[in-house]
């Protein structure tokens, strides 16, 4: 927009830009783990759109025994929509979720899911 004379105009052809203003408002969608040997390969949607606020720049996978709340573990990934965790104990039952980021901050967990 400009100014002129007081009074102000703008073009009519410029692009409205929207900044998140919010973290993530909504959590990872149909949050889903396979196992192979020790490892566990977990994928997920994205947030629905309406709920990401923004860019989703990366996923926060939190992940702990599941007998153990202490025992939580993180860790942090780009803009993937899956993801292997390795060496993980046999016969041990983990939970896992994950959070989505945005350039403001971490949103809410996904459901838990078990893996054994």
């Amino acid at each position: 927009c400009t100014s002129s004379n007081g009074e102000e105009s703008c073009d009519s052809n410029m692009d409205t830009i929207r900044m998140p203003s919010a973290v993530p408002s909504g959590p990872p969608l149909s949050l889903r783990t396979v196992a192979i040997s020790k490892s566990a390969i977990l994928t997920w949607d994205p947030p629905a759109e309406k709920d990401q606020n923004g860019v989703i720049i990366g996923y926060l996978i939190k992940y702990q025994l599941s007998s153990d709340p202490s025992s939580q573990m993180t860790r942090k990934v780009g803009a993937v929509t899956q993801s292997s965790l390795d060496n993980l104990m046999t016969g041990v039952t983990y939970s896992f979720t994950v959070a989505a980021i945005n350039s403001i901050g971490t949103g809410p967990d996904a459901a838990m899911v078990m893996f054994k």
